[in-house]
């Protein structure tokens, strides 16, 4: 996988199964042709929802703020002081302390998107489910 801040819209849609790698050279050929943003192509064309299109692009927004904010702070901390040394376990401490309170903060996101998710999906009937 990409590192989080490199990847894309569309390399997210594929990796999450939404849409397939020929739908995203489609989409992407329709974008060059409109200039049109292309989470907005994949709604028009039917491949993705607005939900899903909203899903992707939190996904995609957490990881660069993770790894723009939190990892590049305490990856700086690291490298100033001595491998092996107190400081240098007390910084990677404090680097495992960050990463597992955002991956529940994603985890509990994600778990609030499936339950908006469900629920519009009831909301829609029997012949959506």
């Amino acid at each position: 996988m990409a590192s989080a801040a490199k990847r894309r819209l569309g390399d997210i849609f594929v990796e999450r199964g939404l849409i397939s790698k020929e739908q995203l050279q489609d989409a992407l050929e329709h974008q060059r042709e409109t200039g049109a943003k292309l989470g907005e192509v994949l709604v028009d064309l039917g491949l993705v929802t607005r939900v899903a299109l909203a899903g992707v692009i939190t996904e995609q927004w957490d990881d660069l703020r993770v790894t723009e904010g939190g990892r590049r702070n305490a990856e700086t901390q690291a490298r100033r002081v001595a491998p092996g040394s107190p400081a240098a376990e007390l910084a990677l401490r404090r680097r495992l302390d960050l990463l597992t309170e955002e991956l529940a903060e994603r985890e509990r996101r994600i778990t609030q998107q499936e339950a908006t998710i469900a629920a519009l999906v009831s909301q829609l009937g029997p012949a959506a489910a």
